[in-house]
């Protein structure tokens, strides 16, 4: 299973109990898929940047999830079906990077600026 991120705008119309409801069926789906949601964040109501099906407004929720893609393709289409799902937008989540820990070594001295220390000695005539 694969870590996605997915955020809907939902039509301002809808009262909190709509949003709930669509919140509910949009992770019922992913669920019933064999997927798992992991974070829900509603944003709130929030002006659009352009009119989308006539609305300036809607409610924007996030969601973190982890499912096969076969969950992802039907919470898309449920989505695309859902009349009060004005937009949305599906993205895989990027692995968290771990940091490779430096091995210092410990007879290691730091290097002096400005000169390039060789085992070789040069000796001047």
């Amino acid at each position: 299973m694969r870590a996605y991120e997915v955020i809907f705008i939902l039509d301002p119309a809808l009262g909190d109990d709509g949003v709930e409801a669509a919140i509910a069926a949009a992770s019922g789906v992913v669920t019933k898929e064999g997927g798992e949601v992991a974070e829900v964040q509603k944003w709130g109501k929030k002006r659009l940047a352009y009119e989308i099906k006539k609305r300036r407004e809607g409610h924007y929720v996030f969601l973190r999830l982890r499912a096969p893609v076969k969950a992802v393709a039907e919470l898309e289409r449920h989505l695309n079906i859902t009349e009060s799902a004005l937009k949305f937008l599906t993205v895989l989540a990027p692995a968290p990077r771990h940091k490779a820990a430096k091995a210092k070594r410990p007879g290691s001295a730091p290097q002096e600026s400005g000169a390039l220390r060789t085992g070789v000695e040069v000796q001047e005539a």
